[in-house]
């Protein structure tokens, strides 16, 4: 199905591209943007497989770039009709430094029926003429980091892509053992698809195999000891995990993730009035499985000390890109000044 009417075009999420793609419904104009590049990355290869689904085969796009190319250029490949193939995908990189509005609105109102135009940029300045067209007429794709609760779709989504079925209690584990990292994920993911073979679903015995083996189950258990304040397996746990060779940065992000969650968790409880906790893992998008865990340890905490957590994560994770100091010993710093205060 081909949209025949470029009136006001929607925001979407990468669940719905995949779901109109699926559906094949395949818009003349997109807009992707974001600092999310994997996200990025899969919108883009989605619309590229679609388009080769229309063709039948995947014929290699016209490629440019909004910073080195003249937007007559892009103009008169989108408007030229495709010799060898039904449809002709351009893909202009760079969008966010195309400063030429009026070559592009005369276009966006009558796209070509025989080309899919696609706008890529890692940011978008809403107040620009040009960027503002685009947001009308095209489909809006914004790539960034995925709430933890958007994980487990995510998750199912991708595996499905990728052939396979996951069971729910599969894609939620995957989302509390990895957190919210697109590459991280995505690497986690294809390691469970090596492991299982053949087998067509995903089950949360194999995520349990596969991530412990390759250090996640471990580095949940480092956050958790965190969490309980148990400075001593903290540590132990923490310097193991770098023995190991874990990323530094990895392990700060899913600390902080941990952190996030205390402190979602002791502001829902703060609120007054009870909660059960099935809605209370909602809100934290959770497995109701962990909740226990949680709850003991929003309890060591005050709010203070989970709010002044977030400026020692936020200094740490700074200094992890750009201090001389050894890494470890940042690490473990962040540790004792999150558990001893």
């Amino acid at each position: 199905m081909w949209w025949d009417e470029p009136e006001t075009m929607p925001k979407l999420t990468i669940s719905d591209l995949d779901k109109e793609l699926r559906g094949k419904n395949l818009r003349p104009i997109y807009f992707i943007y974001g600092p999310e590049s994997y996200l990025a990355a899969t919108a883009l290869a989605r619309i590229k497989e679609a388009v080769a689904k229309v063709n039948g085969e995947d014929a290699e796009p016209d490629r440019f770039s909004g910073k080195a190319n003249k937007p007559g250029d892009i103009l008169a490949s989108a408007e030229t009709m495709p010799m060898f193939a039904k449809m002709r995908l351009i893909i202009v990189s760079e969008a966010h430094a195309i400063k030429d509005a009026e070559s592009f609105v005369k276009y966006f109102e009558r796209p070509s029926r025989s080309s899919t135009l696609v706008f890529v940029a890692d940011k978008a300045d809403g107040r620009t003429k040009f960027f503002q067209a685009l947001s009308e007429k095209g489909a809006a794709i914004e790539c960034k980091q995925l709430y933890d609760d958007k994980v487990p779709d995510w998750v199912r989504m991708e595996a499905q892509r990728l052939g396979k079925s996951v069971s729910m209690e599969a894609c939620r584990l995957i989302a509390e053992l990895v957190g919210n990292n697109m590459g991280e994920l995505a690497g986690a993911l294809e390691k469970i698809i090596l492991f299982i073979g053949d087998k067509k679903v995903i089950e949360a015995d194999d995520v349990d195999v596969v991530l412990t083996e390759t250090g996640r189950k471990e580095a949940f258990a480092f956050a958790d000891a965190v969490g309980k304040k148990d400075i001593s397996k903290a540590i132990h746990i923490l310097d193991r995990l770098l023995e190991f060779g874990e990323n530094e940065v990895m392990v700060l992000s899913l600390l902080a993730r941990h952190w996030r969650i205390l402190s979602k968790a002791k502001s829902a409880m703060g609120k007054g009035g009870s909660i059960d906790r099935s809605s209370l893992a909602k809100i934290l998008g959770v497995n109701p499985f962990f909740m226990d865990g949680y709850l003991g340890q929003v309890k060591l905490f005050t709010p203070r000390e989970l709010k002044d957590g977030f400026k020692r994560l936020y200094l740490t994770d700074k200094m992890l890109k750009s201090s001389k100091v050894p890494k470890k010993v940042l690490l473990q710093k962040c540790v004792r000044e999150l558990i001893v205060k």
